[in-house]
């Protein structure tokens, strides 16, 4: 067997099963200690914020646009699992005024580390046509997947860290973008800023048009978008913040990852809803509707691994008075602080959802659904 052979048979038959045993540890290490993982996180943005601080106040920084964690190939094949990121104004990679901070990943790579040793184990099997050159070309093409779960790290974590004191100090541009991805290469919005004043009217028509991946990751936070016809729109990430959507239909819609915090959705249709990590977190949601809605954690159940597993659905502190969740998927949902006064539970799945004790007697569910809950006091 020829060098090329060899080293196509070797990707085929071992990379791709060690590449798979080390997301698959990933995803079970990243879904335990994600709230762990966040602290390191948030300090490396509290840091780059302090540091634009400093040199904005010394007139060194205009206000800032852009916010990247990049992902340095260089180091990563060195053994640093290391981050840099940047603080940029309007012109982005033409800011020329360096502000920088690093944020290591260790915790994620360590992982593809251990893929690199075991396929170093198995070369020697080769006969020699396996090199180490070769596996370290082969881990670096395996990184992006591993980098997905930083990614994810970084967008859970964004909610405490746009909260820190420090990043409400700086300067900032209306429109303000948070990327993780890889440097000067392919990166993916975790947070978006955009504090343009916007028309209700012409924002509720536009979304209407339901434009085809026109609306994901974009804010539509504090408008009046009441009884809207939103059937089959994709608003995956985009921010909804404080706004109302009462009475609006959003029946067959693609909401991963949406925020609707603080939002007014009284009446509002989310049947056959994609809605696996999106946050209704104190918002009213008397009566509204969720029938066979997808919002589960974690992996795809049955599926091989595409990406990494979802975060909880939240609905924390909102007001899910008559609220209709028959035949949903809402596997680790969290409910805590909800109110659940007539609640319709029928037929979800509420695998290791997260219930509060005062909920217990209250809460109308079956006893198959209360042995598959967790109740916290």
């Amino acid at each position: 067997m020829g060098k090329a052979d060899a080293l196509q048979y070797f990707i085929e038959n071992e990379v791709e099963a060690k590449n798979l045993e080390g997301l698959l540890a990933l995803e079970a290490y990243f879904q335990t200690h994600k709230d762990e993982l966040i602290s390191d996180f948030i300090h490396s943005f509290r840091r780059l914020c302090r540091k634009i601080k400093h040199m904005q106040a010394q007139g060194k920084k205009k206000k800032i646009g852009t916010i990247t964690y990049s992902m340095l190939r260089t180091e990563l094949s060195e053994g640093r699992p290391i981050y840099l990121l940047d603080a940029y104004d309007t012109s982005w990679f033409l800011d020329r005024i360096e502000c920088q901070d690093e944020y290591h990943a260790g915790w994620a790579f360590q992982f593809l580390d251990v893929v690199e040793n075991d396929l170093e184990t198995i070369s020697k099997t080769y006969m020699g046509t396996i090199t180490i050159p070769d596996i370290e070309r082969i881990k670096l093409q395996l990184a992006e997947k591993y980098n997905q779960y930083v990614v994810s790290l970084a967008r859970y974590a964004m909610p405490q860290a746009i909260a820190l004191p420090e990043y409400a100090e700086i300067e900032k541009e209306e429109e303000l973008d948070i990327l993780v991805g890889e440097y000067f290469d392919t990166s993916e919005i975790v947070y978006k800023e955009d504090t343009r004043v916007k028309d209700a009217e012409e924002t509720k028509e536009w979304l209407e048009e339901k434009h085809q991946y026109e609306y994901a990751y974009e804010v539509f936070a504090n408008l009046d978008l009441s009884h809207g016809n939103y059937e089959e729109i994709d608003l995956r990430y985009a921010n909804m913040k404080q706004s109302d959507l009462s009475r609006s239909s959003l029946r067959e819609s693609l909401l991963l990852g949406t925020k609707f915090t603080d939002c007014k959705l009284q009446g509002t249709n989310f049947s056959h809803t994609m809605i696996s990590e999106a946050d209704f977190s104190n918002s009213d949601l008397a009566g509204a509707t969720f029938y066979d809605a997808e919002g589960s954690v974690g992996l795809l159940e049955g599926e091989p691994w595409r990406m990494p597993g979802f975060v909880p659905t939240s609905f924390a502190g909102a007001n899910l008075e008559r609220a209709d969740f028959e035949e949903a998927n809402l596997q680790g949902a969290i409910f805590i602080g909800a109110n659940l006064t007539a609640t319709n539970f029928k037929g979800a799945n509420l695998k290791n959802a997260l219930f509060s004790e005062a909920d217990m007697r209250n809460v109308k569910l079956d006893e198959q659904q209360r042995a598959s809950i967790i109740w916290k006091p």
